[in-house]
């Protein structure tokens, strides 16, 4: 069997995009050109951390089809327009500043292989984010450990670092984006 066979069995991005996975605020939106979007779920992630992969297994980039690929570049562009509307309406005094497109390349040389699919991350980030340092103190790469600091927004973290609103909070945010993107 090949290793991307053995791979799609275990893949959790194969479940979400067959509507069997449940990501946080269990909505998953669905974008033109065999894209998805949901709420990242990772112990790292905050409101407004999503997620962009494509509907079929893939494992990286160079796998896109043409339909694919003509639709990843608008995909994120609407995805970022839809945040930053959610973001000026429900947290006016904190605009996003800039969201962003993240793509990791992990897990897929693990043996046996992990539960992989392609995905992007995209990854707001306000001012109140921030704080006093620079922005390019927490360039991209370092946003784990912005989220960790005693400075980070309460509003914006998950239940486990103490917002009892989070899961609502993410309800929110999704239903908000499919509404906006749902072709």
């Amino acid at each position: 069997m090949k290793k991307e066979d053995r791979a799609k069995e275990v893949c959790k991005g194969c479940e979400l995009s067959e509507g069997n996975g449940d990501p946080p605020g269990s909505i998953i939106v669905k974008l033109d050109g065999g894209w998805i979007l949901n709420h990242y779920g990772g112990p790292e992630g905050f409101l407004g951390w999503l997620a962009l992969q494509p509907k079929r297994h893939l494992m990286e980039l160079a796998q896109l089809n043409e339909e694919e690929t003509s639709h990843l570049g608008r995909n994120i562009q609407r995805v970022d327009m839809a945040l930053r509307h959610y973001w000026a309406v429900h947290f006016p005094n904190d605009q996003l500043e800039r969201v962003y497109s993240v793509y990791f390349f992990e897990s897929v040389y693990d043996e046996p292989p992990t539960k992989y699919h392609l995905h992007l991350h995209l990854i707001p980030r306000t001012r109140k984010m921030v704080g006093k340092k620079h922005p390019s103190d927490i360039a991209a790469w370092k946003i784990r450990e912005l989220v960790k600091s005693r400075g980070f927004p309460k509003g914006y973290q998950t239940k486990d670092r103490g917002n009892d609103m989070y899961e609502e909070e993410v309800v929110a945010l999704m239903t908000c984006l499919k509404l906006h993107l749902d072709p």
